[in-house]
């Protein structure tokens, strides 16, 4: 539970950093997501400081794998949701399988269907374009 947690945490912050704030930690520090992360806060530091340091690669990948929507039209959601993902995949904490069913569960709890089919579009061509 704590890990999903933290993803959810994870991806609001980097949602509200897409959105142009900081990572937002003091509006989350009373959310149960953020209550229950647990041993997964170095997880969640991990994630922000490296898909920060990252956002332009992993934008740049958006588009390339999403060629029919300019990245200004992608919904800042379904952008954070993607980072993580990525960034996940990047440093290998999971199976990509679960990245990307964790990710089609964010874009179905925080967006609607097309985002979750466009999220699930998207990582697998990321898969399948990686060496």
């Amino acid at each position: 539970m704590a890990r999903h947690a933290a993803r959810r945490v994870a991806m609001q912050m980097i949602y509200a950093r897409l959105l142009g704030g900081a990572d937002c930690e003091d509006v989350l520090a009373e959310e149960a997501d953020y209550l229950n992360i647990g041993e997964d806060a170095g997880y969640l530091d991990e994630a922000l400081r490296l898909t920060g340091e990252k956002q332009g690669e992993y934008d740049e990948a958006i588009s390339r794998l999403s060629p029919k929507r300019a990245l200004e039209r992608i919904p800042l959601i379904d952008r954070a949701i993607l980072h993580l993902a990525m960034h996940e995949m990047d440093v290998k904490g999971a199976s990509d399988e679960v990245i990307v069913n964790e990710a089609v569960e964010l874009a179905k709890r925080f967006g609607d269907e097309a985002d979750s089919r466009f999220i699930n579009g998207v990582l697998g061509a990321f898969i399948r374009q990686r060496p």
